[in-house]
């Protein structure tokens, strides 16, 4: 009996020791997640038309980036959903050194970091009737999610993004080679129904072998009709690899050497031609853009978006 009562007696004194222990440890975990604070908030950024540095505040600098990378009539939950995804991706680039642009955490070229517009820039860009209320739509997406970015596993998430997929998206390491937890392929059914989901283009085969032998010299330049042999397919549906005159290409490759759309195609050949027709809009990688603005009108809140997109994420404030 007075064993019972001793262990009953430390149970009481000492479980809410460990219970706040173990609440300490995660909040701390959390802030090692978090490289910013209320008093550091500004980044620098490199302007890549002038090559000058310049010193920003965080979400001054996100209304730029949401008003260049995503069209300004999206519902407001999707240009939330973007507001947190673009933060995300500048905080998780925080503290480390781009040889591409040294001093600076990110640049304005999106084929590198995040495309951004000024407001003089974005409004060129829209309807002058419209301008004015587009800026101020985008501005409040910023402010009403101010501070918040996505974590997993006490990582910072590099959220990337893009304009709409073929119908899922990718899994990271079939598009770049490299595993992250929270790019993971998952189903983005109402991407198809975008007026544009579908594209081509067209080579003659002079041209698409001259365009191939700077991939592979391997490839005999010339009018001679080029073979095509086995595709393999990624998780998300676009092409992994694809067997032209018995040589492999990955399909990423073909995407970039080919000006398409996406790597997301079928390919057909005939005695003239190189022909491709193309499903979605860009590296399918994380966010679909499109998708995530369907999902808003369908009544979904930026943060179920965020969910849908990046699995197994958390977001936390700064």
């Amino acid at each position: 009996m007075k064993k019972l009562l001793l262990f009953m007696t430390l149970a009481i004194f000492i479980l809410p020791v460990l219970m706040g222990l173990s609440s300490r440890m995660r909040e701390e975990d959390l802030k090692a997640a978090n490289p910013l604070d209320a008093k550091n908030c500004k980044i620098t950024y490199l302007e890549c038309e002038s090559n000058n540095i310049k010193e920003c505040e965080l979400e001054e600098y996100l209304v730029g980036v949401l008003a260049a990378e995503m069209p300004a009539e999206y519902e407001m939950e999707a240009l939330k959903a973007q507001a947190v995804a673009a933060r995300s991706y500048i905080v998780s680039r925080l503290g480390e050194e781009n040889p591409q642009h040294p001093g600076a955490v990110v640049c304005d070229n999106a084929n590198h970091c995040k495309a951004h517009f000024d407001e003089d820039e974005a409004k060129s860009h829209w309807k002058k009737e419209k301008a004015k209320g587009y800026w101020e739509k985008i501005k409040n997406a910023v402010d009403e999610t101010k501070g918040e970015y996505m974590v997993c596993e006490e990582q910072v998430v590099e959220a990337f993004f893009f304009a709409r997929s073929s119908g899922r998206t990718e899994n990271s390491e079939d598009v770049w080679g490299e595993k992250r937890p929270y790019l993971k392929s998952v189903e983005s059914a109402e991407d198809k129904t975008h007026p544009e989901f579908e594209s081509s283009a067209q080579f003659s085969h002079r041209n698409a072998r001259r365009i191939l032998s700077a991939l592979n010299p391997k490839i005999k330049t010339g009018d001679k009709p080029l073979e095509i042999g086995n595709i393999t397919r990624t998780t998300g549906g676009s092409v992994a690899t694809v067997e032209i005159d018995g040589e492999v290409f990955r399909g990423t490759d073909m995407r970039r050497v080919f000006g398409l759309k996406s790597a997301n195609f079928l390919i057909n050949t005939n005695s003239k031609t190189l022909a491709f027709t193309v499903f979605g809009y860009g590296h399918g990688v994380g966010m679909s853009q499109f998708g995530a603005n369907c999902m808003a009108g369908n009544g979904e809140k930026y943060t179920e978006i965020l969910s849908h997109y990046y699995t197994n994420i958390q977001i936390i404030r700064l």
